[in-house]
Parts: structure tokens; C-alpha cells; sequence
């Protein structure tokens, strides 16, 4: 079962596995000319497709070798603060080269989000102009900017052009934002916002989880979705009786385990945390919690781990951070 939207070579994969399987039996079995000649004109066709989405994927990962994918707007009125919450998939690492750049009017403001791509099979039209409360925003348009520079380089940038109903200021949230969604709060220029007093307003509402897509992604835009990260966060909690179990297991992964693990995902292995968990927490068996596109992070740990665990994905109301991408509870059974 996939973690994550599908990867190009799942869908090749797939595809090729039901033309061998359902086309070979019959070209085997003696049968005209004919009927193999039909059968191997779809699987050139699906190996020409497989050529070109590779040289494509090349190309792109060159460029960035990670980013984020705008899937949806939704604007979250409030009485002192309003949210406007983009989206999609995210790599928090990437938050700091987001850039608001209002006008002098205070009318208009332009994000610049780097590493962008949007997502055109949701979202077909770029200009957003119905929103929940009017005296917002007025229109949102969007803008996919893709050019090549030098040394065959190429920037991607997605732009938001937001047309304000009254003088705001918009500012990007980053502890509220999270891999699945970025958050921008608006404030209405010259009205002070406590910070305590307005939290209260949108805690429910950023909180709930984002509804499930179950789009079927044409193979470019599900490996534009499925982005590789560039690092692996850990974090280590000891939930056992044993003490120092976290800090054991922090070592081997960290120390006797980081080539094996790095070369199997990909990714440079970052231990964030090493903590315990209060004693109504205690585990018979080490459980591992992972974000969305980081299943087989999991399974490499969870291969590498002593004793069994098990592995579930993280839930959506954990209070981790969002730079966390997989959690250990360090169980009884860990020696």
C-alpha cells in the first residue's frame, strides 16, 4: 500500500506488469501474427512514455531536488485575524525563501514561493475571486514561472497575486504551517491582535485534518508531488522500562547504522530529538510513526531495529514537529 501519491515508477511498473501478464501468455500460445503484433504495439508505446517521463524527471531533479506542490486555496475568516492556507505538499526546510512583498497601497501583495509547482490537474483555473467573507480578498491570481538559466539550470517559482478588499498585512505562519498546508495570516493594517486572544479562534479550525485526495495523477505530476527530501528526521522517544533505551538506539542508528541507513533512503539521517515518555506511554513493542511519503524510511529503520515493531503512519493531531518525518517509541522488547 502506498504512503503517498504514486511515483512514476509505479505507474510504469503497473502498467507493464498488465501487458506482460495479459499480452505474453497469448503471443506465446501460437497464435496469429496478428494478435502479437497488436499486443506489442500498447507496450512500445508504454516503453516510449517510460523514456520520455525519465528524461523528464532527470532534467527536473537536477533543478531541485525538492519543493512543494500548490493543490488548493482555501481562505479561513476570523474576527481580529484571518488565514489563508494553501494546499498541497510541502518541505518545511524550504519555509524561510518564501517571500511577501506587499505594495505601497497596502492593496496588493505578491508571495514568491520557490521550488513551486502547481498542481493542474486541481487546479485548472488560476484566478480564485469566491471567497467565504468579501471584505478580504477580492481575487487571487496565480502564476507558474519555469525558465531555464545558466548552466542549464532551472528555477521554478510560483507566484500569488492577491487583491486585497482593504488594506492587510499578510505574513507567512510557519508554526502553523505543516507539510500538507501552508498558512498566511491576514491582520487589517492599524488593528493590534493579541496573539493568546486570537489563537483560540483557529485552533479547531487549522486542526482538522485535510480531506484525502483520491485524484489519479498523471505520472509527470505524481513524481512532481512525490518529491525526495533531502534529509531524514528522527526522532527518538524511549517508551520501555529500560532506561537509556532511546540513547542506545540513537547510537545505533547514528553511529553503527548511518552509511547502511543513507545509502537505502536516499537521505542524510539527522537524529532531532532523544527524550522519554511518561509512564502511562509504556510499550511491549517498538512502534514507529511516519509522515506521509516516508513509509519506506520506516521499513529501513524498522529492518534495522532489534525485535519486532510496528509501524503505523503518524496521525494527523500529534503534536510533533513538522520537521519530524519519523517518529520511534522505543518498546519493552528492545534490547
Amino acid at each position: 500500500m502506498l504512503s503517498g501519491p504514486p511515483t512514476v515508477a509505479h505507474f510504469l511498473h503497473f502498467n507493464f506488469r498488465n501487458l506482460l501478464t495479459a499480452g505474453i501468455p497469448q503471443a506465446m500460445s501460437g497464435r496469429k501474427t496478428l494478435a502479437t503484433a497488436v499486443f506489442m504495439k500498447p507496450l512500445i508505446q508504454y516503453l516510449l512514455l517510460g523514456l520520455s517521463v525519465l528524461a523528464f524527471a532527470e532534467g527536473t531533479a537536477s533543478a531541485a531536488n525538492s519543493g512543494h506542490m500548490l493543490d488548493n486555496i482555501e481562505l479561513i475568516p476570523g474576527e481580529k485575524t484571518s488565514y489563508l492556507t494553501l494546499k498541497g505538499y510541502f518541505e518545511p526546510e524550504l519555509f524561510q525563501e518564501i517571500s511577501v512583498q506587499p505594495d505601497e497601497s497596502g492593496r496588493e501583495t505578491l508571495v514568491v514561493i520557490p521550488n513551486a509547482f502547481i498542481n493542474n490537474l486541481l487546479i485548472p483555473n488560476r484566478e480564485f475571486n469566491q471567497f467565504p467573507a468579501e471584505n478580504l480578498i477580492r481575487q487571487i491570481q496565480l502564476e507558474e514561472d519555469i525558465r531555464e538559466e545558466a548552466g542549464n539550470q532551472v528555477r521554478f517559482l510560483v507566484n500569488l497575486k492577491i487583491s486585497l478588499a482593504q488594506e492587510m498585512e499578510i505574513a507567512l505562519e510557519i508554526e502553523k504551517s505543516t507539510p500538507r498546508q501552508l498558512t498566511f495570516s491576514l491582520i487589517p493594517s492599524g488593528r493590534l491582535v493579541s496573539p493568546d486572544t486570537d489563537k483560540a479562534e483557529v485552533t479547531d479550525v487549522l486542526a482538522q485534518p485535510p480531506p484525502e485526495e483520491s485524484v489519479l495523477l498523471h505520472p509527470v505530476f505524481a513524481m512532481l508531488a512525490y518529491r525526495q527530501p533531502i534529509r531524514l528526521n528522527v526522532s527518538v522517544l524511549n517508551a520501555s522500562r529500560h532506561v537509556g533505551g532511546a540513547q542506545r538506539l540513537a547510537i545505533l542508528l547514528e553511529r553503527q547504522q548511518r552509511r547502511r541507513i543513507e545509502q537505502r533512503v536516499g537521505m542524510r539521517l539527522e537524529v532531532v530529538n532523544i527524550s522519554s515518555v511518561q509512564e502511562q506511554m509504556i510499550l511491549p513493542r517498538t512502534k514507529i510513526y511516519y509522515r506521509p511519503n516516508m513509509l519506506k524510511s520506516a521499513i529501513t529503520l524498522a529492518d534495522i531495529i532489534p525485535g519486532e515493531q510496528t509501524i503505523e503512519p503518524m496521525p494527523l493531531n500529534r503534536g510533533t514537529k513538522p520537521t519530524t518525518d519519523v517518529e520511534i517509541y522505543v518498546g519493552q522488547n528492545f534490547e
